[in-house]
């Protein structure tokens, strides 16, 4: 518990500094874009494996029904139409 303590303080005053950071050198606006779509990108796989949740485990209640080929009949079929 105390390392996930102390390794959260770390992660949280890494976070801080580097925002400070960040805004005291005032960068282009396309390395702050750069910079976060990358903090984005890492805070989201770090959520995905952090988390249990399977979007396909119908354990969860929102598993993708399979996909059902649609019956073809003969008197269903849909005629060309003819402008002429």
């Amino acid at each position: 518990m105390a390392s996930k303590l102390s390794s959260g303080a770390v992660a949280t005053l890494l976070l801080v500094g580097a925002t400070v950071l960040l805004i005291a050198s005032r960068p282009p606006a396309w390395i702050l874009l750069l910079l976060g779509s990358f903090a984005l990108a890492a805070l989201y796989i770090v959520a995905r494996t952090r988390s249990r949740y399977d979007p396909l485990d119908p354990r969860f209640g929102s598993c993708i029904p399979p996909m059902s080929k649609p019956k073809t009949s003969t008197g269903n079929v849909p005629k060309p139409h003819s402008d002429v």
